[in-house]
Formats: C-alpha cells, structure tokens, sequence
C-alpha cells in the first residue's frame, strides 16, 4: 500500500482503495443496527458549529494534525509524509477567511525558498478545495467515512464496530481511498472493519479503520481522533515580508 498527498495541503490520503463490485449487499440492520447507523451518522454534525483539532496517522508513513474553527473561519493544519529513509515532507496550511496560506518543508521550489505562499482557491480543482464549507473543513474526512459505514452495531463498553464500505468513502478534502488501489483489494474493500468511539455527547472522538486485517498486514491501521471541541485558538497571517505568489507549477498539485 502507499500514501499520498493529493493537492496538498487538501490532505487527500490515497492509501488504498475504488472496487470492481460483486461484493454481495450488507444485511439489513435490525433495530439496534439502525440505533448504531444513527447515532454514528450524527456523530460528526458538531463539527460545522464549533472549534475542533483532529490527528489523522496512517503508520509512520504519514500524520497530519489540524485546527479548525468553522464559526470564526480560521484554521490550520500540518501534514507530514515520510518521501524516503529518514525524509519528510510537511506541508503547513493557516485558512484566515478566504486567505489560503501554504509552506513545504523539506522541499526546495524554485522562487519560493523558505518563504509561505498564498494560494489562489479559484485555481484549485473542484473536489480538492480546502476550506470552511462542510465536506472541505475536516482533515478527517469524517462526513464522507461515516456516510461509508454499511453496517454497525454497539458493544458492551459503548463503542461501536462494524464495516465500510471504501469504495463509498471516495476522494475529498480529508482522509480519501483512490481508486486505483481499491480495484487491487477486490470485494474486501467494500468490508473493512472499523471500531468508533463517540464521547458522552456522542461526538466523534476516535475512528480505527482496521486496513491490516484486509491487507494481510501490509497496510497501516489508520487512525482519526477528536478532541479540543470548542476550544478557542489563534492562528497568525505570516508577514507579508515572507509571502510570496507560488509559480503556476503549484497548481499542478491541485489540479489547477
């Protein structure tokens, strides 16, 4: 399996994933099934009305953490992937209204130096965008994974286990599958396990994709947590002395 940044700083995971189908339809859920389904569909609405941090790790191949403040419009987010044997790259993103900044490390880019970029959000290919509308604030990718999930049920500690179905999660703003990988799983992509755990409110706090179980261990587990709800935070305009306009090879990245 592999890891990739698709556009960036949009934090599009490509770790596995798209399906040939012919895997044979989930079970209807009973009644509890549907509780489960519910509550875990709902799981994630907070997420539009207050401040939260969510980590996203796949492995040591990839981590990313990130701030988002949908009600006062700022956010920011550090993503970094391993390139190599002791390499890294982190891509660092800081959202202030419709400001898109960006800074690479661990990369040279011709102009830019170790300087931040403002990005141009017309120039970013739709689907890839990053910013406070729902489905393109959660570095998580929550709205898409939940809505993936084919069935659930709660354990006796509260947590709740089931299936989704990777094909459904698709490619976002967040943790995405692409296609490509999916068709090389087969119908097991469309019944990967997963465990969730939801705090007393019933907000999302961590999701565990079980990829190793599918994969006969050559993929990671890929883990997503919550936290900080409704915490306040800052995040600075870097100086304009330290700003600059990216070349027009940025945007390949984002498909612009």
């Amino acid at each position: 399996m592999r890891s990739r940044t698709v556009a960036g700083f949009a934090l599009v995971f490509a770790l596995t994933a798209g399906c040939d189908g012919g895997a044979p339809a989930p079970a209807t859920p009973d009644a509890e099934g549907r509780a489960a389904m519910t509550a875990l569909a709902r799981s994630d609405d907070h997420l539009q009305s207050e401040s939260f941090t969510v980590e996203v790790t796949s492995g040591d191949a990839m981590r990313t953490t990130s701030r988002m403040d949908v009600p006062n419009r700022r956010a920011e987010t550090a993503l970094r992937q391993a390139t190599g044997e002791d390499q890294s790259l982190t891509v660092r993103t800081r959202l202030l209204g419709d400001a898109v900044f960006m800074h690479l490390d661990g990369v040279s880019i011709p102009g830019v130096d170790d300087r931040w970029m403002r990005i141009d959000p017309a120039r970013i290919a739709r689907g890839r965008e990053v910013g406070f509308a729902p489905g393109q604030n959660d570095a998580g990718g929550a709205d898409r994974v939940l809505a993936a999930i084919t069935e659930a049920s709660r354990l006796p500690d509260g947590r709740y286990k089931g299936t989704l179905d990777l094909a459904q999660v698709g490619t976002g703003t967040g943790l995405s599958f692409s296609t490509t990988d999916i068709a090389g799983l087969g119908d097991a992509a469309r019944a990967v396990p997963f465990l969730a755990t939801l705090d007393e409110r019933g907000r999302l706090v961590h999701l565990q994709i079980d990829l190793p179980s599918i994969t006969a261990g050559k993929a990671p587990m890929v883990e997503t947590r919550y936290s900080a709800f409704g915490e306040p935070f800052t995040v600075e305009t870097p100086p304009a002395a330290q700003t600059v306009t990216p070349p027009d090879s940025v945007y390949q990245y984002f498909g612009g």
